[in-house]
């Protein structure tokens, strides 16, 4: 069985409230938008065709925070849980906050994401 791993998700947002529960969602789970998709082209398309990522065939604007979630990761900075949604009812989720988050987890070959779901 494949060991589950994952960013640090801090207790408290930037604004000092707490964060809610999350689950931890399987990245294969986790559907990509067009930006998104741009992004993993340019940094790590490899990874993404070994985890067979799904493509939300939505637009999506460009990752333009990057380097900075990048940054916050690999210096094991607590990061938010991101924001997802149910798609539709299958068992995959959509982006509605944390983009950024998700491809850098595909990047770092995490296996989960954690997700605050809505």
């Amino acid at each position: 069985m494949e060991k589950i791993t994952h960013y640090k998700v801090a207790d408290k947002k930037a604004n000092g409230n707490h964060n809610e529960p999350n689950h931890l969602i399987p990245i294969e789970n986790i559907l990509f938008d067009q930006g998104m998709v741009n992004k993993v082209n340019e940094v790590c398309n490899e990874v993404a065709k070994e985890k067979n990522i799904k493509v939300l065939r939505r637009g999506g604007f460009s990752l333009s925070k990057w380097d900075t979630v990048f940054k916050d990761m690999k210096d094991y900075k607590a990061l938010d849980p991101i924001i997802g949604k149910k798609f539709k009812k299958s068992k995959y989720y959509e982006v509605i906050d944390g983009r950024h988050r998700v491809v850098v987890s595909l990047y770092e070959r995490f296996t989960h994401v954690p997700v605050i779901v809505v």
